[in-house]
Formats: C-alpha cells, sequence, structure tokens
C-alpha cells in the first residue's frame, strides 16, 4: 500500500548505490534515509531510465565492470533527464510522491516544475568563489564567461531551493555573504568514517610518544602535500625524532629524511597506520570536508591543521586536536609541534576525538541533521546533534 508520509527521492552525483560515489558519502546517507524509513528511492543525475530507482541491478553491475575492463565505459555528460522535473523520466515519478516530499540534487541543479506539491533540498559544498579561489574540482581551468555563467546559475537554483545542505557549517557564511542566502537556510550535514574503526582505542602513551604524523590524500597538490613537507623540516629542526608517513598515489618520490612513503595502501594498512601514528595532518588548499580526518579521529589519532574550511567542525581545538588561525607553513608548522610536544595531551586528544566521532560525527547524527533540515516528524522527538549550534 502506497505511503502517505513525506519521502525523499534522492538524485545522486553518479551511482547512488555504489560505496565510492561522493567518496561513500550518497549511499551513507541513502541507507539512513532507509532505515529512517523516508526514502522513496534514488537515481543517478545521469539515469535515463528508472531501473535502479530500489536498488543496484546485478546485471547491469556486471556489464559496466566489463566495460570499463575493456576500455569502452561509457561517461555520460548530459543529466537532462534526472534533473528537470518536466521530463519524460522525471516528470511521472514526481507526481508519485507523497504531498510534502523532497527531492535532493546533490551536485545538481534542478530544472523546477512549480506545479508539483514537493520541495527541494540542494547538496553545495562550497562556493563557486571558493571554488575558483582555491582552483579545486576544475574550477581553475574555466574561462571568466563559464565562472559568470555557472555563477548565476547557481545561484538562482539556491534561492529557489527549499533548503540547502552541506558538509561543512562554513558553506552558510560563505553562502550568505556571496550569494545572500540566509543562513537559516543551510543545514551542515557533517560526514562519518567510511572505513570504519568500531573497536575500542587503547589510552598508549608510547603510541604518542612515537612522533609519528601520518598524510593520507590521493590528490597530493590539492590536499597540501607540498606545504607539508616543508612544516615538517620545520617540524624536524625542533623535534628531530619526528617521522611523516605519505599515503598518495599522486605524491612524487620524496626522498626525504624522516619520510616513509606508499603509493596505495589497502583499507587493512590504513586501519594499521591509522592505529599506531600519533598525529594526522593534511593540510588542503580546498577542501569541503575530508573524511580521512573522521577516520583518523576514529582510530584516536588528533590532527594539526590550519583552522579553515570544515576543520572546526571536525576538530574541537585543543580538546581533538591543534588548529592554527595562520594558514601558511609556519603556522601548520607550530600546531604540529604544539601537538608533539606533550604526549599525554596528544593521548587525551586521540580518546576525546573517539567520543567526537561517536557523538556529534557519525553517519546516524549526520542523518539526523538531513532529517532536521527536511522531515523533522521522522525523528520522532529527538533532537539533532548539531556540529556548531544553529
Amino acid at each position: 500500500m502506497p505511503t502517505t508520509v513525506p519521502q525523499m527521492l534522492y538524485i545522486a552525483p553518479g551511482d547512488p548505490w555504489d560505496r565510492w560515489t561522493n567518496s561513500g558519502t550518497t549511499v551513507a546517507l541513502i541507507e539512513g534515509l532507509q532505515r529512517n524509513g523516508r526514502l522513496f528511492g534514488a537515481l543517478s543525475r545521469f539515469d535515463t531510465d528508472l531501473k535502479e530507482l530500489h536498488g543496484r541491478s546485478a546485471t547491469r553491475q556486471l556489464m559496466r565492470r566489463l566495460q570499463r575492463k575493456l576500455g569502452h565505459a561509457h561517461q555520460p555528460t548530459d543529466d537532462s533527464l534526472a534533473t528537470d522535473e518536466t521530463s519524460p523520466l522525471l516528470a511521472p515519478l514526481l507526481r508519485k510522491l507523497p504531498e510534502g516530499s523532497w527531492v535532493m540534487y546533490h551536485y545538481a541543479i534542478p530544472k523546477i516544475d512549480r506545479s508539483l506539491p514537493i520541495k527541494r533540498v540542494l547538496f553545495q559544498d562550497m562556493t563557486v568563489d571558493d571554488a575558483v579561489r582555491a582552483g579545486g574540482f576544475g574550477w581553475g581551468s574555466r574561462t571568466k564567461e563559464q565562472i559568470d555563467a555557472s555563477r548565476a546559475e547557481i545561484i538562482q537554483a539556491n534561492k529557489d531551493a527549499d533548503a540547502i545542505v552541506s558538509f561543512g557549517s562554513f558553506v552558510a557564511d560563505t553562502m550568505h555573504a556571496q550569494y545572500g542566502i540566509p543562513k537559516s537556510k543551510v543545514f551542515a550535514l557533517g560526514g562519518g568514517p567510511i572505513r570504519r574503526w568500531d573497536h575500542p582505542v587503547p589510552a598508549d602513551l608510547a603510541r604518542y610518544k612515537k612522533r609519528q604524523i601520518l598524510f593520507c590524500g590521493r590528490a597530493w597538490e590539492r590536499k597540501g602535500g607540498p606545504v607539508l613537507i616543508e612544516a615538517f623540516r620545520k617540524v624536524r629542526r625542533e623535534l628531530p625524532d619526528a617521522t611523516l608517513t605519505v599515503v598518495s598515489a599522486g605524491a612524487p618520490p620524496l626522498n626525504e629524511p624522516g619520510v616513509e612513503q606508499f603509493g596505495h595502501a589497502s583499507d587493512e594498512k590504513l586501519h594499521e597506520l591509522y592505529a599506531t601514528a600519533s598525529l594526522f595532518c593534511m593540510p588542503s588548499i580546498c577542501e569541503s570536508w575530508g573524511l580521512v580526518y573522521v577516520e583518523a579521529a576514529a582510530h584516536g589519532l588528533p590532527t594539526a591543521n590550519w583552522s579553515n574550511w570544515a576543520l572546526p567542525d571536525i576538530v574541537d581545538h585543543n580538546v581533538t586536536g591543534v588548529l592554527s588561525d595562520r594558514h601558511d607553513v609556519d603556522g601548520l608548522a607550530e600546531a604540529i609541534i604544539e601537538a608533539l610536544r606533550d604526549p599525554k595531551h596528544l593521548m587525551d586528544m586521540g580518546q576525546n576525538a573517539v567520543k567526537r566521532v561517536r557523538d556529534v560525527l557519525d553517519w546516524p547524527h549526520c542523518v539526523d541533521r538531513l532529517l532536521a533540515a527536511t522531515m523533522p516528524d521522522a525523528l520522532q522527538g529527538r533532537e539533532p546533534v548539531w556540529m556548531r549550534p544553529r
């Protein structure tokens, strides 16, 4: 029997059922909506039919894997069917949604049909100006005309949306300053660990006395690898026993004293590195969230970093890590040195980091924040835990 309870149709940036779409955040949110009985279905923004609306097609997945192996994988570029509410794919589907339901457009700009009794929520992780300034995610290669056209379209879409969700709380501030969007309309969801670690983390002082720093980021330049190397040289002058482990497929051969390098690491190896390092550091130049910070915290690994992007949501300064307001090499080096100088405090911050993941950052809390922004009745009276006061 069809439900009359408001539901959510999730338009994802890729295969919604794939564990790595948007680094795994998409399927985590979708599964959370399912557990709360509020998922109508999910589509890729590039879908041309509804065959995977309610789950993956094993036959299709097999064909896709074969195409990828043969080098014939199709790269879709037209998302008009799944984002145009008047299209022959989306229009009939939206009319089946219970009144008051929502459509989530994740990294997609919809063409809206005002006659539909539904609401829209856009998932946006940063403004156009922030992305251009940082040169991230391809924005640095666009012409001024392309940027201006995209900015105008995106601003209008955010004004038309009923709500906006993001990873980090900073998006509410930048959207208000740059787009004129009321802060009350933007809800920060955060993101929990994808590589889970649900075992107790012992308070092992010897681990933190090692002064072993861990960097984990595939996009070496954007994740701030070169900056960290500069800062690490300064750290070694103060703390000669400090070491740095780099996990990055994009890093060049480093050949730096005190640096151990891995191009790739299995999930098992990453668990080992997370669980044995003393401090995590990934000073991203452009970052909307950074799941590795949360994965590190879940393993009892505090973070030293700059106080920009979403770091203040993830790291409670001097409680679960150390953040510097000086967003340069010297500021980063000072934060690392401050953290490593006191192994006992570092161990305590690691224990606090585990607690923050459990109590604030893990996926059930992210889903609760999404429901609070869209369908608060689904919370059944429980209060969402916000990363920062709203």
